[in-house]
């Protein structure tokens, strides 16, 4: 084997260096750009954290007061009663005593015990009224707390058809409501 001229020991003591520089680089320089740039994504990600959850903290006495309004309207949008039962009887009772108020006929009123989902009741009933009726009992329905929802209205005005003026007309509606077990306040 021949010497190695010296152009050619330059060039491989360069390459041997740019080996040893990349290796350096790659082995530790890298790593340790890349660990302090992933330090500083996390600690912009914790301060973001953190500025998000003292917001969070401030907020707490607005929810502690909303959650007080809340316990105490709580009564308006569910029936209060000690059993499932007794709040299908309330609302029952309240559909009874509506028809009593406004001159309707109350054929049927009964609970619809599997259509509900828990936590509700749902009844059903079969009323003849006037127009002026149905439209007063839906406007009290809407706007007379406990609030329910009307899940079914159907209106059969099969006399007014026949004896072509105003007759009662024959109304079917289910109405249901939460309820939430406890003693009515």
């Amino acid at each position: 084997m021949r010497p190695l001229a010296q152009r050619e020991r330059r060039l491989i003591a360069l390459g041997i260096l740019f080996v040893l520089a990349a290796i350096v680089v790659l082995g530790a320089i890298l790593p340790l750009l890349g660990g302090m740039t992933a330090r500083a994504i996390e600690r912009g990600d914790l301060r973001e954290t953190y500025v998000r959850n003292q917001r969070v903290l401030a907020g707490i006495s607005v929810w502690r007061t909303q959650s007080v309004e809340q316990k105490a309207s709580a009564a308006q949008y569910a029936m209060v009663a000690p059993t499932e039962p007794l709040a299908a009887e309330l609302l029952k009772q309240r559909i009874n005593r509506m028809m009593n108020e406004e001159g309707g006929v109350v054929q049927t009123i009964s609970e619809i015990q599997g259509d509900a989902p828990e936590g509700w009741v749902k009844v059903r009933a079969d009323l003849q009224l006037t127009i002026a009726q149905l439209y007063k009992t839906l406007a009290r329905l809407e706007s007379e707390a406990p609030y329910v929802v009307v899940g079914y209205l159907s209106v059969a005005a099969d006399r007014a058809s026949k004896t072509g003026h105003a007759a009662p007309m024959d109304v079917r509606i289910e109405v249901s409501a939460p309820v939430r077990i406890g003693q009515p306040a």
